[in-house]
């Protein structure tokens, strides 16, 4: 008899039942083996779809993006694509996969998976390690190199600094002192005389005039003592250069402290005895001094002038005359006429004190003489 070819249809003749053996009944007949038609009725694997080329899905994606609309197979692959859709009909999918259509299975614009990296072996991973370890290792060992050269070099650069500094100082003031000596920024053109009263700041300014046109570090001042000593209600001066052409020549004038009386002339002194002015009328609140000689050398002019400066700016103001024959007998007469025997320079704060209270309780007018020669036992006469 002839083996079926194929699967099983109508015109296959149905395998006969095997018959029962004569084998005793207690033995268990073997199960039958399947038949050809059993193993031709078992479904067959589908085949695997064909790949399409990558040039082929670049083609299609460069046709996509030009027109916008979903790409389109390229020319040679609609049969292949065909044969691919008629051996996947046979295979079973799930629900959710049997609802998309068969042109999503072959479509060329689907990506392809990336490959996993790569996996190093223990070897290589410890040789990377030892690498990232060298490379830290030199870049720490050259900072500290860079820090120990820093650290050992420190007073090499302080002196550096140091000898740069000064060079810079001693060359702009090599500079500054060329500019002021040798070019007319700094030149001399204006000269002022302040806190001059008495003393005529015109003469000054005549006398100074060939210094004009000079630049300011070149000015002679010896002219310029010369020309302020002339004055000799000059008591002390200074100079001032205020860059770029004026110079300040502040003055201090003498201060009278009272009149000699010579030959019925006022000759105006100060304390030193310097010869101020000579003058016919009297200053009011400046006394006459009478002393022996009517000279300034002598030593009742001494006395005198240390009894002068010693009384209060209140009391200094009411002084008419002062009379020092002797350094321990002056006497000081008031506006008004009363007398005040001081005695002499000694004790002159008590002094001070006792003839205010004197003065508080006996005004001038009311008494013609106070006596605080002992400032322990006044008398008011």
């Amino acid at each position: 008899m002839r083996r079926p070819v194929g699967p099983g249809g109508a015109g296959t003749p149905t395998p006969r039942a095997p018959q029962p053996s004569a084998a005793p009944a207690a033995r268990a007949p073997k199960p039958a083996s399947p038949s050809h038609a059993e193993k031709a009725a078992k479904p067959v694997k589908a085949a695997k779809p064909a790949k399409v080329s990558r040039a082929e899905r670049k083609a299609l994606k460069k046709q996509s993006q030009a027109s916008g609309r979903t790409p389109q197979p390229v020319a040679g692959t609609s049969a292949r694509v065909e044969a691919v859709g008629s051996r996947v009909q046979g295979i079973r999918r799930p629900a959710a996969a049997s609802s998309r259509p068969a042109e999503a299975v072959a479509s060329p614009a689907r990506k392809e998976p990336r490959r996993p990296a790569r996996r190093l072996t223990k070897a290589q991973q410890e040789a990377a390690e030892a690498k990232q370890k060298l490379k830290a290792a030199v870049k720490a060992r050259k900072a500290f190199e860079r820090d120990e050269v820093r650290r050992f070099t420190a007073h090499m650069r302080r002196r550096r600094i140091m000898w740069a500094s000064i060079a810079g100082s001693l060359a702009a003031i090599l500079i500054f002192v060329g500019v002021g000596v040798f070019t007319p920024v700094l030149a001399l053109q204006t000269i002022t005389v302040e806190g001059a009263a008495r003393v005529p700041a015109d003469q000054i300014i005549a006398a100074l005039q060939p210094q004009i046109n000079k630049p300011l570090p070149l000015v002679d001042m010896g002219a310029v003592r010369k020309a302020v000593e002339a004055q000799p209600l000059v008591k002390s001066y200074s100079t001032v250069a205020v860059p770029p052409h004026t110079l300040v020549i502040k003055i201090v004038e003498r201060s009278p402290i009272g009149y000699l009386l010579s030959d019925g002339d006022l000759i105006m002194v100060d304390p030193a005895g310097v010869v101020l002015e000579h003058a016919t009328e009297r200053t009011p609140g400046i006394p006459v001094i009478t002393v022996e000689g009517a000279s300034a050398q002598s030593k009742g002019f001494t006395a005198a002038v240390d009894v002068i400066t010693s009384l209060p700016s209140a009391l200094a103001g009411q002084l008419d005359e002062v009379i020092a024959n002797t350094t321990d007998d002056v006497t000081l007469i008031l506006t008004g006429g009363a007398r005040v025997f001081w005695g002499g320079p000694e004790n002159a704060a008590m002094k001070n004190r006792v003839l205010s209270q004197l003065l508080a309780v006996n005004p001038v007018g009311s008494v013609s003489e106070y006596d605080v020669s002992s400032p322990k036992t006044a008398v008011v006469r």
